[in-house]
C-alpha cells in the first residue's frame, strides 16, 4: 500500500494494481468469446496467400497495351480539334482579306469610272495619240446571207462502225 502525498491530500494507489481475482476473471472471458467464434481457420499458409495476390504478366502487359492506346487515340482526338480550330481561324481570317479587297477593288473601279469619262478618253487619244472619230466613209457594212453553213470536220478521228452504216444508207 503506497500512500503519496500531494498538497495535503493522500492517494492510495494500491487501488489501481491488478488483483489476482481479477485477472483470472479475465481469462474466463477470453476463453468464451473463442469459444462463441464460429469462424473457422482453415490454415492456408502465407506462401499461398502471397501467390494469390501476384498478377498474371500477360495481364499486365495487354492492360498496360490498352491503357497506351486508349491515351493515343486521345491524344489524337485532342490534336486534331486544335488543328481544326486552327484551320477554321484562318480561313475566317482569308475570308476577311478576301471581302476587304474586294471592297477595295470597288472602291478602286469606282475611282475610275469617274475619272476616265467619255470626253476624256476621246480628249486623250485625239490630242496625245493622234486619233480621229471614225466618219461614214470608214464604215463598211457586210451582209451575211442565211444559207451559209459552217461544218467542223476533223481528220483524227476514226469513223465508227454507226457512222459508217449511215454513210452507206445515206448514199444508196
Amino acid at each position: 500500500m503506497a500512500i503519496q502525498k500531494n498538497n495535503g491530500l493522500a492517494y492510495d494507489l494500491s487501488l489501481f494494481e491488478p488483483d489476482a481475482s481479477a485477472s483470472e476473471a479475465g481469462q474466463k472471458n477470453t476463453a468464451k468469446k473463442k469459444a462463441e467464434n464460429k469462424v473457422i481457420d482453415l490454415g492456408i499458409p502465407q506462401a499461398k496467400r502471397a501467390e494469390k495476390r501476384k498478377l498474371n504478366p500477360v495481364t499486365i502487359i495487354s492492360v498496360t497495351l490498352l491503357v497506351l492506346v486508349v491515351a493515343a487515340v486521345l491524344s489524337l482526338i485532342v490534336y486534331n480539334n486544335v488543328m481544326l480550330n486552327e484551320y477554321n481561324e484562318q480561313i475566317l481570317q482569308a475570308d476577311s482579306e478576301l471581302v476587304n479587297q474586294e471592297n477595295l477593288r470597288s472602291q478602286y473601279q469606282l475611282k475610275i469610272d469617274r475619272t476616265l469619262t467619255k470626253e476624256t478618253v476621246q480628249g486623250y487619244a485625239e490630242g496625245k495619240l493622234g486619233m480621229q472619230p471614225a466618219n461614214s466613209v470608214q464604215k463598211e457594212f457586210i451582209s451575211l446571207t442565211d444559207g451559209d453553213k459552217g461544218e467542223v470536220l476533223r481528220g483524227d478521228e476514226k469513223e465508227s462502225f454507226l457512222s459508217r452504216l449511215t454513210k452507206l444508207f445515206s448514199r444508196g
